[in-house]
């Protein structure tokens, strides 16, 4: 389940209130479980294009929700490592400036861990996903994203468009 450090009130928000939290400041969050991809695909560093297809078959029935309830068009799979993504810390660097989206943002985390820094209702909060979570940032939040220390997620995106990740940078970069 995801962890939210709230920055504003320099508080660990608890399990308990995770989901109002969230709610309360415009995040759709779920729960899908995992383990009905095998493991062994799931911890692999690289995917073939076949291997992801099968990763995101497995959770159809979900997407094809999403899409119906909130107009998602298409979806991917991004695996970023330090194994199988030679160019990580360029790509980090690209994630890791405040940014918006004129669509939501939508991941649904299949492996490993991420970190979102997000600003909404005046507040700065990080939300920490980890497999299983699936998270929604309505378009036009101020956010980054960045990798844990352990450099490793494997996600489904699910898009409004067919134009994909399209980041809207704000001067800022992130410290």
């Amino acid at each position: 389940m995801a962890k939210v450090y709230d920055r504003t009130n320099q508080k660990e928000v608890p399990d308990s209130e995770l989901i109002p939290y969230l709610t309360a400041h415009g995040i759709h969050y779920e729960y899908w479980p995992v383990d009905r991809v095998p493991e062994s695909l799931r911890t692999q560093t690289t995917l073939s294009a076949e291997e992801q297809s099968a990763v995101i078959t497995a959770f159809d029935s979900e997407l094809q929700r999403m899409s119906r309830d909130y107009g998602y068009i298409s979806h991917d799979m991004v695996v970023l490592n330090t194994v199988s993504t030679p160019n990580l810390a360029e790509l980090l660097a690209n994630f890791e400036r405040f940014h918006r989206h004129s669509e939501d943002e939508v991941r649904f985390i299949v492996d490993g861990a991420g970190i979102f820094t997000l600003e909404r209702e005046g507040d700065l909060f990080d939300v920490t996903v980890y497999a299983g979570d699936l998270i929604s940032v309505p378009r036009g939040t101020r956010h980054y994203f960045t990798l844990t220390e352990t450099r490793n997620v494997k996600a489904i995106r699910l898009f409004q468009t067919r134009d994909g990740w399209v980041a809207i940078y704000d001067e800022e970069a992130v410290s």
